[in-house]
């Protein structure tokens, strides 16, 4: 048989604070009390969302590091979601996952048109004798740390106050691809990233950092439609690597936006683009004077 299980079931897109703390409660409780430790993980959230904050790939990286002794993905839709909560706790945690220990948000539900609430939950487990350990969300001064709320911030450019959410800066990792190279003719050369399009990208210039493996180097991201060049509605992240001589690799990059400096704009040439992009350079060159790079 199975392993007895504690087991944590959610979406957790963007892996904020809140969602940090009820895993690795699951674990903690499940190294003190020698079971295994199972995180349930929707493949993408449920209901249609303006934009993910973490996608699958992002998601999944991000609960192996903090250790979990097994990774269950759900997609989405899939039949086990539309199974009725009686069908999902005995067949899927009960029978499948052998579980002893349920960790979850206090607003957690599931099964079909979400019937299996907290209520119904702890009703189940009593019967069953499986502990319930209900975690109530985490707080920033009186807001409550939620993915909607992250992703409202994001949406308006807000990445500092995101980041103090997130635990860590919102980032978007890509391949690197090469288009015309107008930034290279006004001697600003960029690194164009392709994203999954499913990602939630915040529109504007930001001062970033910018990795490839280990390394990591100061930048400037422009997140926009490079409406200078008429380049149609694509939304495409192009990053200057601050004072970086050479070819950047086309491996998998990863860019993180610490401020937003201002917003897209259209400007009547290149040579007034040029004229700006020199400015922000200057102001993100100010910036990393002051605050170093870890």
């Amino acid at each position: 048989m199975t392993k007895k299980s504690a087991v944590a079931i959610g979406t957790f897109d963007g892996m904020h604070k809140g969602h940090r703390l009820l895993i690795n409660k699951t674990l903690s409780s499940a190294k003190k009390n020698n079971l295994r430790s199972v995180i349930v993980v929707l493949e993408k959230p449920i209901k249609k969302v303006r934009g993910l904050l973490t996608t699958y790939e992002e998601k999944i990286e991000e609960i192996k590091f903090l250790g979990a002794d097994k990774i269950f993905v759900i997609g989405v839709p899939s039949e086990i979601l539309s199974c009725d909560p009686e069908e999902f706790f005995d067949e899927f945690l009960h029978k499948m996952l052998n579980v002893s220990e349920i960790v979850c948000g206090i607003d957690f539900a599931f099964g079909k048109d979400r019937k299996g609430n907290i209520e119904w939950l702890k009703k189940k487990a009593k019967e069953k004798n499986i502990k319930m350990d209900i975690v109530k969300p985490l707080k920033n001064t009186s807001k409550k740390i939620s993915s909607s709320y992250i992703r409202t911030l994001i949406e308006k450019g807000d990445v500092k106050n995101a980041a103090s959410l997130l635990g860590r800066n919102y980032s978007f990792i890509g391949i690197p691809f090469k288009e015309k190279g107008e930034g290279k003719k006004l001697r600003f050369p960029t690194v164009n990233l392709r994203l999954n399009s499913d990602k939630l990208l915040p529109r504007g210039v930001y001062i970033s950092l910018i990795s490839q493996g280990e390394r990591i180097y100061p930048s400037l991201t422009n997140i926009g439609i490079r409406s200078t060049f008429d380049r149609g509605n694509k939304i495409v992240p192009e990053t200057y690597i601050l004072d970086f001589k050479g070819e950047w690799k086309k491996l998998q990059t990863k860019v993180m936006l610490l401020k937003k400096m201002r917003n897209e704009e259209k400007f009547a040439s290149a040579a007034a683009l040029k004229v700006q992009i020199s400015k922000d350079v200057s102001a993100a060159l100010r910036f990393f004077k002051y605050h170093k790079i870890k």
